[in-house]
């Protein structure tokens, strides 16, 4: 039905181009998706996780005149670090985007993907200072549409008991989703934790606590860097959030949210 959270190789750590993925999309059946290219300011890598959006607005253009049948929609993900949110507000002045969705990849200096930073950190600092981060990015910024992948610290914890708990960060948990609903700001659904954890990201009594406070916001993302995985496990998200009451699934035009009914 719908997949909002797709990487291109306009993304330092993608390498199918964006033709491939919306074919991709095209064959999965899906009705609209939105690329969600890597910007991450001064990202600890060699590569550049920012985007040429020159390339992009060409690349995208290509992209809608092969697949009209598909709504296609213009989108980042933003690295969310408190020193760049300045930035990040100059640059997202000057594009005209549907949709941006505000995730943190970098803790205590280096993104959890890598191998050394559980090595140099261990589990219990890990998960507490992505806590603290994740609220500290929510409350000091608001450029973003929906806060991304919550839970990021799971999917790459080599350790057991990697999952990113509710009960574990009540307080925290609450006060992010508090502060989201307040601001009109949504949570995206993330499937790529299925494939890590086996539950979605966040895990769903953090989806279930957004709903009881009063959230109505949400998206549904694949987090996709191959085209097999465009679309993952779409139907089976759509159908949990419906058994926690959620009616809509939501879809963003020039950053204005637009709700889909669940079916």
């Amino acid at each position: 039905m719908i997949d909002y959270h797709i990487h291109t190789s306009l993304s330092a750590d993608c390498d199918v181009d964006m033709m491939e993925m919306a074919a991709a999309a095209d064959k999965k059946g899906l009705k609209e998706i939105c690329f969600t290219d890597h910007y991450d300011i001064d990202f600890p890598s060699e590569d550049d996780y920012t985007v040429d959006f020159e390339l992009y607005a060409k690349q995208l253009s290509e992209v809608k005149a092969a697949y009209p049948q598909i709504n296609i929609r213009k989108g980042v993900e933003a690295g969310l670090e408190p020193h760049s949110f300045h930035r990040f507000e100059k640059l997202l002045e000057n594009e005209e985007l549907d949709y941006v969705v505000g995730s943190v990849h970098v803790v205590c200096g280096l993104d959890p993907y890598f191998d050394t930073f559980w090595k140099s950190t261990g589990r219990q600092k890990a998960f507490d200072e992505y806590a603290r981060l994740s609220l500290e990015c929510v409350k000091a910024a608001d450029f973003y549409d929906v806060f991304g992948h919550l839970g990021y610290i799971s999917k790459y914890c080599p350790m057991d008991n990697n999952l990113f708990k509710y009960s574990d960060y009540t307080g925290v948990v609450d006060e992010i989703l508090t502060t989201l609903v307040e601001r009109g700001q949504g949570l995206e659904v993330n499937t790529s934790g299925l494939l890590k954890t086996g539950n979605l990201m966040p895990d769903l009594p953090i989806i279930q606590r957004f709903k009881q406070l009063g959230g109505e916001i949400v998206t549904i993302g694949s987090d996709a860097h191959a085209s097999e995985l465009v679309g993952y496990a779409a139907d089976y998200t759509l159908n949990a959030l419906k058994t926690l009451g959620f009616k809509y699934v939501c879809a963003y035009d020039k950053r204005v949210p637009r709700f889909i009914p669940i079916p």
